[in-house]
């Protein structure tokens, strides 16, 4: 009966639940399972969607996965560069969107490894992360500590990486139905390799727009039609005036006083460090009794050498150990640091008692140590210790404005009450330049202020912000000047040098042209060369992928060069003139000569071509479990902080 009854209970618990999951299901469990209101799931590999309940089956793409993959990015490009780029200007070049790509990427690879039924073990994953010659210590063997501490560089987490290293072990079972031996066909592989190892020889002729030095003035029709057609050209830039406040390191140090029993005190805990020490070269004997050890110094002192003594009483010359030039650092300390360094040259009288035996002790050479004085580092050891104490009166100050600041709501006004200097520029544009052309915003975070500038409205003041230097600083921006496109009459010498400029460079294409008219004729290039008064030269051989800058050969003219026949003269042109390549010569590569390279090279192509069907595969997968994003959660997890 007792049996019955808890079975009957267990039925009617099972009721109810199943009553409060159908609840659940009508009221929106999904609204139970968000995060401020907004869905925890940004995209969803495989599976089906059952409306009011949610997924069954599939892989999940969490917000969590999607931002801890963006700020892995930025982490990387701040490695790269020394700068972490600022979250909006991060959206901006689209990272998120990068981010959010590649975790469903492998969240594709995780839903396949999971239908194809692919196991790794976690002996294949800890033999994996053994053989990882990152994680190996000095000997070649797994060092745990080095891989804690390689892990945390990379802000990474363990289970995260030991989760990676399964999803790689599992897709190389998969992906090894693609195989990349000999995948590339023969005849292709040795047309691209003869297309890639081909080599040019060029004559050129560089000639500069300068060469045409007659260039008339425009009337003022042609002024002003030019003008007209290249208004935007001639635009005055938006231009801003603003006042800042800035707090930085250097102007805190006029502020450190030191005193000069402080710095004498210093001097004193750090002797050891100025001058050169005292050093000694050693020779010791170790025995393992007083005795014998005794014995040993009295048979040096009846004129033995201590070797000779050593091997009379040990039996063996070898323990006598030549320790060399040492100070006094160098040495184990305790007695036989303090015992060398108190005696004399040649071997000691007495035997020294360490934890490691007795050691009997020759001195070789004494070779005095150095002192600095107190007044030849007195004034370093003062600018040591104001920059050391700097940084921290900095932040006390910074703490104290930004509480004034609170307060006041002025940055002018908190400057006032902390006796803050407040510096003004007027007029520069987005690139610290005035209207004269001059740099003028230079010095600490200069970037970083005219980027607050602009980014500040009309009469409004930025937050306190901090550069990567340990900067900080508040802009208001007190008048903007916006962009305008000027009259003629403001900006008409900068016209009519444009004008001129494009006159001349027409001019000298025209001169270029008739040259080159020359050449298809029949004249050589140094002939060419010697019409215009110009250098005439031969580059080295190149590749389609090489220059030779130095012979006017940049990557443009390559790639022209091998658009020609043999014989051939073309010009390119460059910024400021143009490039007359002539092709003088053709080096076709021997493939049996090379045959080195090129089965190195099939082997490269074979492996790109194995990574194409690779990723060829990746999308088929795609399509085919089918990829769904909630674009709402998506823009709602990386939206701008001050707009959500």
């Amino acid at each position: 009966m007792n049996q019955f009854r808890k079975f009957a209970r267990f039925i009617v618990l099972f009721l109810l639940f199943g009553a409060l999951i159908i609840s659940f299901a009508f009221w929106g469990i999904g609204d139970m399972l968000r995060t401020d209101g907004r869905s925890t799931e940004l995209a969803h590999v495989g599976g089906t969607r059952v409306p009011l309940y949610g997924w069954v089956g599939g892989t999940p793409v969490s917000v969590t996965e999607v931002r801890e993959q963006f700020n892995r990015q930025l982490e990387a490009i701040q490695r790269q560069t020394g700068q972490r780029p600022e979250p909006e200007q991060a959206l901006r070049f689209g990272l998120h969107v990068r981010a959010l790509e590649e975790v469903i990427q492998r969240a594709v690879l995780d839903h396949a490894i999971e239908q194809f039924g692919l196991t790794v073990s976690n002996a294949e994953i800890q033999a994996a992360i053994a053989r990882n010659p990152a994680f190996q210590g000095t000997g070649g063997s797994f060092d745990p500590l080095l891989f804690r501490n390689r892990l945390q560089q990379a802000r990474i987490g363990e289970a995260q990486f030991v989760s990676d290293t399964r999803r790689e072990i599992a897709a190389g079972q998969l992906f090894a139905v693609v195989r990349s031996d000999d995948l590339s066909p023969k005849s292709l592989r040795d047309d691209i390799f003869r297309a890639e190892s081909e080599r040019r020889v060029a004559e050129t002729i560089y000639v500069p727009d300068s060469i045409v030095v007659d260039v008339p003035k425009p009337t003022t029709e042609q002024l002003g039609t030019y003008f007209d057609a290249n208004k935007a050209r001639f635009q005055i830039p938006e231009y801003r005036a603003f006042s800042y406040v800035m707090l930085t390191v250097d102007d805190i140090l006029p502020q450190v006083s030191v005193s000069p029993e402080q710095v004498k005190q210093e001097y004193t805990a750090r002797a050891a460090e100025f001058g050169t020490p005292e050093k000694r070269g050693v020779d010791q004997a170790m025995a393992d009794s007083e005795a014998k050890a005794k014995a040993i110094i009295a048979a040096a002192g009846g004129g033995k050498s201590l070797e000779d003594a050593t091997k009379e009483v040990l039996g063996s010359a070898d323990g006598v150990i030549k320790l060399g030039p040492v100070t006094k650092k160098e040495l184990p300390p305790g007695p036989l640091a303090d015992g060398i360094f108190g005696l004399g040259s040649g071997i000691a009288p007495a035997p020294i008692q360490s934890p490691l035996g007795w050691h009997i002790v020759r001195i070789n050479s004494i070779e005095p140590g150095k002192a600095v004085s107190f007044d030849d580092v007195k004034e370093k050891l003062e600018t040591e210790m104001k920059a050391q104490q700097a940084p921290d009166l900095l932040i006390r100050l910074v703490t104290d404005f930004e509480r004034v600041l609170g307060k006041t709501q002025s940055m002018k006004a908190a400057a006032e009450d902390l006796g803050i200097k407040v510096k003004t520029y007027e007029n520069v544009d987005v690139r610290g330049i005035d209207p004269a052309g001059k740099q003028v915003v230079i010095g600490p975070a200069a970037a970083e202020l005219v980027q607050a500038a602009f980014a500040t409205r009309e009469s409004a003041e930025s937050e306190l912000l901090e550069t990567p230097r340990g900067e900080y600083f508040v802009v208001r921006t007190d008048r903007i000047t916006p962009a305008r496109i000027p009259t003629l009459a403001e900006v008409e010498p900068k016209v009519v040098e444009a004008w001129q400029n494009e006159e001349r460079r027409k001019l000298a294409d025209a001169k270029v042209k008739v040259e080159l008219d020359k050449a298809a004729a029949g004249d050589d290039l140094a002939a060419v060369a010697r019409d215009l008064g110009l250098e005439f030269r031969t580059a080295k051989p190149v590749t389609r992928f090489e220059s030779d800058a130095g012979n006017y050969l940049t990557q443009p003219v390559v790639q022209e060069l091998f658009k020609l026949t043999p014989g051939k003269t073309r010009a390119v042109r460059t910024a400021e003139g143009n490039v007359i390549v002539y092709l003088k010569q053709i080096e076709l590569p021997d493939l049996a000569k090379d045959k080195e390279a090129l089965d190195r090279f099939g082997k490269q192509l074979d492996t790109m071509m194995a990574n194409d069907l690779i990723l060829e595969l990746i999308a088929a997968l795609r399509i085919k479990y089918g990829v769904t994003v909630d674009e709402a959660a998506f823009a709602a997890a990386f939206r701008p902080q001050q707009q959500q």
